[in-house]
């Protein structure tokens, strides 16, 4: 089958979605648990097997003879963390102000106290005011999502994006690629 822009872009939008609700699950249960070393790990290789199981689902959909190569199946990744980090982002807004306020308050005046002798108190009371703002505003969380899970999918996607291309085969005739479209269905 042909993947087109509507396929892969609701492919994107459907996978990306699950990698970042799985994702906020893991910060969630983190938070809870109180930052257990074993969690991040789990976290970090489930992460990375969703990465390239939904990669190398899209790529198993595109027909024979066009492929779905290197560049494509990290096209798909970063299009996945777009909506990974949009949900990440949400998600981190949640549990800054409903779950974990009263220590994101605590970080924030603990950063701020190593800066009050760097700064003159106009600097200070502003740089004051923008981060403690940052840290509880959903747009800000958001848009560090989206661009921290871009670099953190793009670096796995070097990897699993190699596994999960498919490549393309100009020798392959027409009833293949028919046939294999009518299994897949």
């Amino acid at each position: 089958m042909e993947i087109t822009k509507k396929i892969f872009w609701s492919e994107a939008m459907k996978d990306g979605s699950i990698i970042g609700l799985v994702t906020a699950a893991f910060q969630l249960t983190r938070t809870v648990i109180e930052q257990v070393a074993w969690l991040n790990i789990v976290s970090l290789v489930v992460f990375v097997f969703l990465i390239y199981g939904f990669t190398r689902k899209i790529a198993g959909m595109a027909d024979t003879i066009e492929g779905f190569p290197y560049g494509r199946c990290m096209g798909f990744v970063f299009a996945m963390m777009l909506f990974t980090g949009i949900i990440m982002g949400f998600a981190t807004f949640l549990i800054n102000n409903f779950i974990i306020k009263d220590t994101v308050i605590e970080m924030v005046d603990l950063q701020m106290n190593a800066m009050r002798g760097l700064l003159t108190t106009e600097q200070f009371n502003y740089t004051y005011d923008a981060t403690y703002s940052a840290v509880f505003n959903p747009l800000v969380l958001i848009i560090i999502g989206v661009i921290g899970y871009c670099i953190q999918g793009g670096i796995a996607g070097l990897f699993t994006s190699t596994l999960a291309q498919r490549k393309a085969d100009p020798f392959a005739s027409k009833d293949i690629t028919e046939n294999e479209t009518k299994e897949n269905e």
